[in-house]
């Protein structure tokens, strides 16, 4: 089960990315290099609540990572581990590397990569879609399409929080095409003697 559509990318970083892995006691090198899968359309849903009136105490925040019934999100990651295995014994790469540090050439089984996987795996700074965007039948949206917050006055949304669903990329592109968008309607909404 897989999406029609991109749904997978790699970062592939000329250093460690040992952040997750590093507390965890996987090896580090003084020279290696990063391959990581990311699993771009992700089904697995987690959620951001507030832990009390005070603005200033931080959200409750559930990941959920893997958690969707149907096992989509880890069959997308597993392929992708195999997939970059595969590509990292081509004779053009092998040359680049010595052996494979994280999770290491011992950890083959789908069972043992995806206890790895599901330790070490995190949201690669790109968490989205909060304050869904959606109509006005749409009960879990919380932006309406001119990015209006429902029942708030005044107030727009205007970032990635907004997503229905994520995008096949990295949002940063998009969440430039909202700005954009957003001026538009709020000069747009604006009386005449204000636009510029």
């Amino acid at each position: 089960m897989f999406s029609e559509g991109p749904d997978l990318m790699y970062h592939f970083a000329l250093e460690g990315f040992t952040m997750y892995t590093k507390q965890y006691g996987y090896p580090v090198a003084k020279h290696m290099f990063s391959v990581t899968p990311n699993v771009m359309r992700a089904v697995s849903e987690g959620s951001v609540r507030l832990a009390s009136k005070d603005w200033r105490k931080k959200p409750k925040v559930d990941i959920q990572y893997f958690t969707d019934a149907e096992g989509y999100d880890e069959d997308v990651i597993l392929s992708a581990v195999k997939v970059i295995r595969n590509v990292m014994k081509q004779p053009s790469m092998k040359s680049w590397f010595e052996k494979e540090l994280v999770p290491g050439e011992n950890v083959q089984s789908e069972k043992e990569l995806s206890e790895y996987l599901r330790r070490v795996s995190n949201s690669v700074y790109h968490p989205s879609g909060t304050c869904k965007m959606g109509s006005a039948e749409d009960k879990l949206a919380v932006v309406t399409p001119d990015l209006k917050v429902k029942g708030v006055k005044g107030v727009r949304v205007a970032d990635a929080s907004i997503f229905p669903s994520m995008v096949s990329l990295n949002p940063c592109l998009t969440c430039m095409m909202i700005g954009e968008k957003a001026a538009d309607l709020i000069k747009n909404d604006a009386p005449a003697a204000c636009r510029l």
